[in-house]
């Protein structure tokens, strides 16, 4: 059931446990309620009835109803919570085998992988920590901004960009395959792989 304004209430009827009763529920709810039922594989009725069985203390079933779909809306923000946190852009880039990082749209780098690491001090002598990556000066042949706003696009392939990456005098050209990070939407970010040598 959708309606153009959610918060306006409608009243439905229900016959549930051999009852018919009438609920006055905001349309946001109505649609809440026809989403649980139907991923639980029940009617409205059913869950209704259930509901009015296992009710405990003065709360009007119509309160109960709004708890309880209000649970069930939490429950599921929680699952996908839970399942977006274990696969964020930095357990992304940390997992990948091949030189990666995140990058800001200010092009700060806000986290890199050891493969990262490993390309940068095979090709620049004397970067041997991470506090030294402060000095690494990271340029795209394309603005970041406009990179980020052609993923928003089309997130369905990934984006390629030159770079170029210096440390004191050095300097060292290369490809990258981006995506948007999934997880950083403000201010947005990207994840960057080294796909190539330019």
């Amino acid at each position: 059931m959708s309606d153009p304004d959610p918060l306006k209430p409608h009243f439905r009827a229900i016959n549930s446990g051999g009852k018919r009763r009438g609920f006055r529920l905001e349309g946001v709810f109505w649609t809440a309620l026809d989403s649980v039922t139907k991923s639980d594989g029940m009617s409205v009725a059913d869950y209704v009835s259930r509901l009015n069985e296992t009710r405990t203390g003065e709360n009007g079933l119509s309160s109960y109803l709004r708890a309880s779909i209000m649970q069930r809306v939490l429950e599921q923000h929680d699952r996908l919570r839970g399942r977006i946190d274990s696969f964020n852009s930095r357990a992304i880039v940390a997992a990948c085998p091949v030189p990666g990082f995140i990058i800001s749209i200010d092009k700060k780098i806000l986290f890199q992988n050891s493969g990262f690491l490993m390309y940068l001090q095979t090709r620049f002598a004397g970067l041997d920590n991470v506090e030294a990556l402060s000095s690494i000066k990271l340029t795209l042949e394309t603005p970041l901004l406009d990179l980020i706003n052609e993923m928003r696009r089309d997130s369905s392939r990934p984006k390629s960009a030159g770079f170029t990456v210096g440390y004191g005098e050095r300097r060292v050209r290369g490809r990258l395959s981006m995506a948007l990070a999934p997880d950083m939407d403000d201010p947005p970010a990207a994840i960057a792989f080294v796909s190539g040598q330019s």
